[in-house]
């Protein structure tokens, strides 16, 4: 994984246009219909205005163990408070990677993808660790 990848791809498809938070859901909800009902809580503006946010944060924190530790504590207690299963992980890193290959083309290198697979695993994997 190498953080300027992570930090470069995801600064390039947020500075291109305001859709790719947008689109990152399209897609979930259109494989995964069943998880849009855990989404009720804020508006879909609202939403996808959180989801780029906690994502640049991620990003931006992806080598500060401490902080990584804390947050991901937090999304873990929030996302189970939310109903998001084991099973629904790899959907939503599904869309976030097909999102990216979209948003970025030809800019959606192997070593793009590898960098995001590899931060996507690591989060999951903290995420999962206290089920």
């Amino acid at each position: 994984m190498d953080p300027r990848i992570l930090r470069e791809s995801l600064e390039t498809v947020l500075a291109m246009d305001d859709k790719f938070p947008r689109r990152f859901y399209e897609i979930l909800f259109e494989r995964h219909p069943q998880v849009s009902s855990l989404f009720v809580r804020s508006s879909a503006g609202a939403q996808q205005k959180m989801f780029a946010q906690k994502l640049c944060a991620i990003v931006d924190h992806v080598e500060d163990a401490e902080w990584m530790t804390r947050e991901l504590e937090r999304m873990r207690v929030a996302h189970d408070e939310y109903g998001v299963t084991a099973e629904m992980f790899p959907w939503v890193g599904d869309a976030l990677l097909d999102t990216l290959r979209e948003a970025l083309g030809s800019g959606f290198t192997a070593e793009v993808e590898q960098s995001w697979r590899v931060a996507y695993a690591r989060l999951t994997s903290t995420l999962l660790k206290e089920r």
